[in-house]
Order: structure tokens, then sequence, then C-alpha cells
């Protein structure tokens, strides 16, 4: 039953976000294109412009992943359609489980996307030269090579914006269970839901630097001055830690849904 839960899920992300994979991929193309003939004033203006709408378009993205997972959640376990949500043979976890599996895909497409838009519209044998010489100015000196640096670049952001998303799950289930400015209690949950949860992993992080001298540093001092080393450590112990928060925070929806669901 979960993997039709999924597919109708799926199906309304694909919907709701297949405008902006395309719109990205598009101006990616017409950025390429604008670039390559002699520059003339009006050539410039519409190479702006057409950067410009990229860079909305990504922003965008990441943006209607959050907003329509929200959305997808709210409609489907508290508005009309949840009426025949709730009547279907399906336990509360599949429910949830389903919107969880939802998030990460599309969040996953969109960094795929965002990625090849970017690579599209601005690789070129220099520009990616430049990159990889900035990159080994951060690396040098370290046992990091700049494609674990970058990995674990994208790892953390990653985990930092499905936490977000998470967070705002959980806090439409709080709020739902309130009489009145549900939507209201719901963004006022899930920011509260989400500060909490940085405070933690922060406070998880200093607990780390205490048997870490190297971490610890980066709380003590004010300059950028430390052991480079404590960043690769740093990222690491974050992406860990995220993994714990996302698996907590997972576990903790999913026993506020099964205490009940009030339908609006």
């Amino acid at each position: 039953m979960l993997t039709k839960l999924l597919k109708y899920d799926l199906k309304y992300m694909i919907k709701n976000m297949s405008v902006f994979y395309i719109l990205t991929i598009f101006f990616a193309i017409t950025t390429r294109l604008l670039s390559l003939p002699e520059q003339s004033i009006i050539l410039i203006i519409l190479y702006k412009i057409s950067v410009g709408c990229l860079i909305a378009m990504i922003a965008n993205i990441v943006i209607n992943v959050a907003m329509r997972s929200w959305v997808r959640f709210r409609d489907s376990l508290y508005k009309d359609e949840s009426y025949l949500t709730h009547t279907l043979p399906v336990s509360k976890n599949d429910l949830y489980n389903s919107k969880f599996i939802q998030a990460i895909i599309f969040l996953l497409i969109g960094f795929v996307v965002i990625i090849l838009g970017l690579f599209i519209a601005f690789y070129t044998k220099d520009t990616w030269n430049v990159i990889k010489a900035f990159m080994e100015t951060i690396t040098s000196g370290v046992n990091m090579t700049i494609a674990f640096f970058l990995s674990m670049a994208i790892i953390v952001i990653f985990l930092e914006l499905f936490n977000a998303i998470q967070c705002g799950f959980l806090g439409i289930i709080l709020g739902h269970k309130r009489n009145n400015n549900k939507v209201a209690n719901s963004v006022v949950f899930g920011f509260i839901v989400y500060l909490v949860s940085q405070t933690i992993i922060l406070g998880l992080v200093f607990v780390y630097g205490l048997f870490d001298p190297t971490v610890m540093e980066l709380f003590k001092t004010g300059t950028i001055n430390v052991d480079v080393n404590a960043f690769k450590v740093l990222a690491i112990v974050s992406s860990l830690l995220y993994l714990f928060i996302i698996i907590i925070m997972n576990v903790i929806c999913k026993i506020a849904l099964n205490k009940g669901v009030n339908v609006e």
C-alpha cells in the first residue's frame, strides 16, 4: 500500500515541480548560447536577464520542494482529500513514510537539476580550472580531496534542507491539533521545532568539541586561523548529527500522527 500512496504523492509533485525543472534547463541553455557569440550591448543585457532567470528558477526549485511537500502533507492528511485518505486500509506510519520518501526523492531531483543547470550554463575548461584552484587552496595541507570537500558540502546542505522540510511536517501535525488558527500555529510550531533541532545539533557539536580540541577551537576563536582539519571533522560530525535528528524526528512525527488527526 505504501507504493500506491507514494505513486500518488509523486504524481502530485511531478505535476507541480516539472515546470521549474524545465525552465531551469531552458534558461541554462539560453545562458550558454548567449555567452557564445561576440558580445554586444543587447546580448549582454539578454545574457544577464537569462542568468537572473536561471538563479530565480534554482531558488524556486528549493523553495517549492519544501512548500509543495508541506501543502501535499496538509491537504492529504487534514483537508478535503483527507476524508478519502483516512478511509484507506493503511497505517498512519505508511501515510507519513510516503510523504517522507517523496520529499527525499524530489529534493534529490532538485539537486541534480540545479547541478546540471549550472554545468550547462557556466562550465568551461577555464572556469573549472579556476574553481579547482580555489578548492585546492581550501583542501591543501589536509587529508581531503576536492571530491570529498564538494561531496560533504552537498550532503550537509541536503540534510539541512531536508531537516527543515521535516520540521515543517511536525509543525503541521502539532498546529492541526489546535482548534483555531491551524495554519498560523503550524508555521509557529514548525519554526520552533527547526530552532530546537538546530540548537540540539549545535549543542551536540559542542559536546563533541569537548573531546576534540580542533573542533572546540571553532567555538573559541573569532578568526579562521584554526586547524583546517577541524572543518573536515565538523562536516562529518554535522552530517551524522543531521541524520540522527532526522531519524528521531521521523519517529516523533509518527508518534504525534498516531495520537489522532483533527480533519478540518
